[in-house]
């Protein structure tokens, strides 16, 4: 008689041992790549996004206080409140903790918005700058410049932009806004350091600090 080959049962039971051991070292290391490269990939959003939002928040706070090619005080205001808002173009205003709620800046336009600027600015850049409310046409050798008020908030982990008729989401996770300003002696403020924090909400990374220092053409006064 010619005996049978095959395998007893604990080899078997050996070898299933074996090829689950295999399976579960090649599971941890499908799911250790695919956790770096979400965290590579959240990272690398992070950084976009605090691009985009430093990037719009410069352009804003270097036109801060831009009002054309004459003095301000050659300026002739149509409506008293203008006056006041020209007056103080960077206000700042921060909770019992200390930490940034509201960034508001009296500028030119820097990106085309939708609806009605808040103001218009008419001058012939020699002797005459008026500002009316609302859209005002230039006449023959006169520009317009177009002024509004956007208003940077911090609306639970959102940094929200309301801008004319827009209001929306400028970059979400966001953990904390530092600002601080840089006076340049008796001449007012002339430059502006800016810190963005965010979070994210995956916890996939850590939380990431985004620093940018931003130069300001004209001294300006805030509060």
């Amino acid at each position: 008689m010619t005996r049978q080959a095959g395998f007893s049962l604990l080899e078997a039971m050996l070898a299933l041992s074996l090829g689950l051991l295999v399976l579960l070292g090649g599971n941890r290391l499908f799911i250790a790549a695919s956790q770096s490269w979400q965290a590579q990939e959240a990272a690398a959003r992070m950084q976009e996004d605090a691009r985009h939002a430093l990037q719009r928040l410069a352009q804003s706070l270097r036109m801060a206080g831009m009002f054309g090619c004459l003095r301000h005080d050659a300026i002739v205001f149509d409506a008293p409140l203008a006056a006041d808002a020209f007056a103080q173009p960077v206000q700042i205003t921060r909770g019992a903790d200390g930490r940034l709620q509201r960034l508001s800046l009296i500028s030119a336009e820097v990106v085309p918005a939708s609806g009605r600027p808040d103001w218009t600015l008419v001058t012939d850049c020699r002797t005459q700058a008026n500002v009316y409310a609302g859209i005002r046409a230039p006449e023959a050798g006169q520009f317009a410049v177009l002024i509004r008020r956007q208003d940077y908030r911090l609306v639970a982990s959102e940094l929200r932009l309301r801008s004319g008729a827009s209001d929306g989401a400028l970059v979400d996770g966001v953990g904390e806004l530092q600002l601080e300003l840089i006076r340049g002696g008796s001449s007012g403020i002339s430059a502006v350091q800016l810190a963005l924090t965010l979070i994210d909400p995956q916890q996939r990374v850590r939380p990431q600090t985004y620093r940018t220092s931003i130069a300001l053409g004209n001294p300006l006064d805030g509060s």
